[in-house]
């Protein structure tokens, strides 16, 4: 039957006959496949027919939002959108980020998922990218066409087809029916880029590994008078016994014949450069096909009898698309196993209050995906004709039972820092992960245990029970092997534990409060001429605190930001009892005693002003007001005081000019973003003006000054590298009050600590 029908094509493929029905084959290619959209633009704009669609991969997906009734026009804009590129990339836009998922920041570079159901038996990761935002477009995209199509897919603005790899069976696979945004999504789950999905209980992969030209499809499903072909693909070269994607490749992938049967076929080939998943510049590839078809246009319109004016298809596409029934759900069903914590999903989604919008649900659906215990979603929409909406079916795939975390600080300077974590996530009638964290160093070391709830609730609400340690390590400089080592001159030792509780306020905003108890004890000496053999002054404070914090943050990075803005307001109680011992070098012997009550409020502004571009600029703006008591003597009282830290560097001095009970400080930043955002040059300066600053007394009392008398400065210039795993970043600071004002340093990582108790 199948030579049959081939003979009869290539009978009516004569160069005699006038072609009348027109069928378009959109090879795969990734990225480089967006010259599709020229090749149909020029098409159109010429009056050249399109009849039928056939597609691989990406070239499935162009077909199918042309099949959808769109034109390529439109299709040409939503590529150049910061949605589709971000799709394109496996991410989510900024705006669907929820903060209040994304609230608690560490030093982590490396994760590593495990499932204690395979023994501890580490699993490779199937996808590099998350097709979240894949999935829920497409969803949105083609949920309108399917159903007014009501499954066939010959009844689309566009009769379509597209081609899978079926790796369960080992074959190709041709959808003409069903959902069309799963049978786009399982042609163009690329092998390790994408999860592959489940159709029927068979593994859809992508359509190029058996078929990324389907002219034989075309073929068979239409039988067109004429074939135009796009294709920007070409088999691999033979494998490299010293190149494994080679290898990989040659075992996955069949070679495809890139040509068409039909002895007036036409095959435009434009030439691209694209890397395969990179559509940063969407309208330079669309140029190259629009380009290449209209080289071929006199060839082409020759060989095509029949010509459509484009205000016809025009007409007919708006005519279409205002069939279309709006995306409006129904009814909302979890599939998955128990596991998967149907009954808090179904509370997130709030899935008894039906009908819902794509807007509402949209909001939930990423509130989900950013949760701990979920790995993947997959949205899937029913129409219901009887009620006129549709049924959302959702997917969901819980996360591994447990997660290494494996980072810190790398340095040129002696602030080196490791860290290691351990989460276990807790899945049922709500979400939880119980959490360790150790950080190891000289200057910073630190254990925490929390155990972190997010309630089963429409607003998202968590509770988070904390216990946690740190000890910082000040010391002046850092000995080589033949130095005299001397005892620190400050060391920090925290310790607390209590309550934090935090509720989300939009997708950016947090309305956070807690209430902890600690004892902090602080050693250090009150002068540079001690031996080794001394002593330090040590100054416990066994006290309670309690915060309320609003919130509101959209910044694009934990460390280095270059895009969004941090509102925050804080007020906080902190009393408690100070208990000062005198050191060896300390003429007093007596302990004090004594009990402190302060209030501290507290607003920051972290701001950018150009999202995108080359050059951006930032202000960062941070004003304090407490009334701080002072301890027994100057060192203690500066230690516990508010600081302003504006860079990650100044977090790693013990900045004395930088601290103050009432404080105004700010400063600006201009950065220079390049190669893809890979590379920022910083440049940033600020100013600290306290109101009164803390100077030091006789017998080492503390002070007040004059106000507004003294003011203090810092700068800072970094090149920052971006890399997979973290920022690598050369900096060079001036920091007034050190003794060495210049500062340089290469460094690898996160100056991130664990929570500490005022914060």
């Amino acid at each position: 039957m199948r030579s049959f029908l081939l003979s009869m094509a290539l009978l009516l493929c004569l160069p005699g006959l006038r072609a009348q029905r027109v069928g378009l084959v959109l090879s795969g290619g990734g990225a480089s496949a967006l010259a599709h959209i020229g090749v149909m633009e020029a098409l159109e704009e010429s009056g050249v027919p399109i009849d039928f669609i056939t597609g691989s991969s990406m070239g499935a997906l162009v077909g199918a939002l042309y099949a959808s009734g769109l034109s390529p026009w439109q299709i040409d804009s939503l590529f150049r959108t910061v949605r589709y590129q971000t799709m394109a990339q496996g991410g989510i836009t900024d705006e669907d980020v929820m903060y209040f998922k994304n609230n608690t920041l560490d030093a982590s570079l490396v994760n590593v998922k495990i499932d204690l159901d395979t023994l501890l038996q580490y699993s490779l990761p199937t996808n590099l990218r998350s097709p979240a935002l894949l999935d829920l477009e497409q969803m949105n995209v083609f949920a309108g066409p399917t159903a007014a199509a009501k499954g066939g897919m010959d009844s689309l603005f566009v009769p379509f087809r597209c081609v899978a790899s079926d790796i369960t069976a080992q074959r190709m696979v041709v959808f003409d029916h069903g959902d069309l945004a799963q049978a786009v999504r399982a042609s163009m789950s690329y092998p390790f880029y994408y999860k592959p999905i489940r159709v029927h209980g068979h593994l859809m992969m992508d359509g190029g590994l058996y078929n990324n030209f389907p002219s034989d499809v075309m073929y068979d499903a239409f039988f067109p008078d004429i074939i135009i072909g796009s294709n920007v693909s070409s088999n691999s070269p033979p494998p490299s016994e010293d190149d494994l994607l080679s290898q990989l490749k040659a075992m996955l992938q069949e070679p495809t014949n890139y040509s068409v049967l039909c002895e007036n076929g036409i095959i435009i080939e434009p030439r691209t450069d694209n890397s395969l998943f990179d559509i940063s510049d969407a309208a330079r590839t669309i140029r190259q096909g629009y380009s290449a078809t209209m080289a071929r246009m006199p060839e082409i319109k020759a060989a095509v009898g029949r010509n459509i004016h484009q205000e016809d298809v025009a007409a007919r596409r708006v005519a279409y698309r205002a069939k279309l029934p709006d995306l409006r759900f129904g009814r909302i069903q979890v599939d998955g196993s128990k596991k998967a914590g149907s009954p808090y999903v179904e509370r997130v989604m709030d899935k008894d209050r039906v009908p819902q919008g794509p807007t509402e649900v949209e909001r939930r659906y990423f509130r989900l995906y950013q949760d701990v215990n979920v790995s993947s979603l997959y949205p899937r929409v029913v129409y219901i004709p009887e009620r006129g909406d549709y049924d959302l079916h959702l997917q969901v795939k819980p996360e591994k039972d447990l997660e290494a975390q494996f980072g810190g600080l790398f340095s040129s300077r002696p602030i080196n820092t490791g860290m290691v974590g351990l989460r276990y996530n807790l899945f049922g009638r709500s979400s939880s992960s119980l959490r360790a964290l150790s950080y190891f160093g000289k200057f910073y070391s630190a254990g925490q245990v929390k155990l972190r709830t997010d309630l089963p609730s429409s607003t998202p609400i968590y509770l988070e029970p904390v216990f946690t340690i740190h000890r910082w390590d000040f010391f002046r400089s850092f000995a080589t092997f033949f130095d005299e080592v001397k005892p620190s001159y400050i060391v920090v030792r925290e310790t607390w534990a209590g309550m934090n509780a935090g509720m989300g306020l939009g997708m950016k905003g947090l309305l956070r409060a807690d209430v902890k108890y600690g004892q902090n004890r602080d050693s250090y000496y009150q002068t540079q001429d001690f031996a080794p053999t001394d002593t330090a002054d040590v100054t416990e404070y066994f006290h309670v605190t309690g915060g309320l914090i609003l919130e509101r943050n959209s910044l694009n990075r934990k460390q280095h930001p270059n895009a969004g803005e941090c509102l925050r307001l804080e007020v906080r109680y902190i009393g408690g009892e100070e208990r000062t011992t005198p050191g060896s070098t300390n003429t007093e012997r007596a302990v004090y005693k004594s009990e402190h009550d302060q209030f501290l409020a507290k607003v920051t502004l972290d701001k950018y002003f150009i999202r995108r571009g080359v050059v951006r600029f930032g202000g960062l703006l941070e004003g304090v007001y407490s009334n701080y008591p002072f301890f027994k003597n100057y060192t203690a009282t500066m230690i516990r005081c508010p600081a302003f830290q504006p860079t990650p560097e100044s977090r790693t001095y013990f900045l004395e000019n930088f601290r103050a009970p009432q404080f105004v400080a700010g400063g600006i930043r201009a950065i220079m973003a390049v190669w893809k955002e890979r590379f920022d040059l910083r440049l940033e300066a600020y100013a600290f003006q306290p109101y009164e600053a803390i100077v030091r007394g006789p017998d080492d009392a503390p002070r007040t000054s004059t106000p507004i008398s003294d003011r203090a400065f810092l700068a800072s210039g970094s090149l920052i590298y971006q890399s997979p795993i973290g920022p690598i970043w050369f900096n060079t600071s001036y920091v007034d009050g050190l003794a060495t004002p210049w500062q340089f340093s290469l460094n690898f990582g996160y100056v991130i600590f664990a929570q500490r108790i005022q914060e």
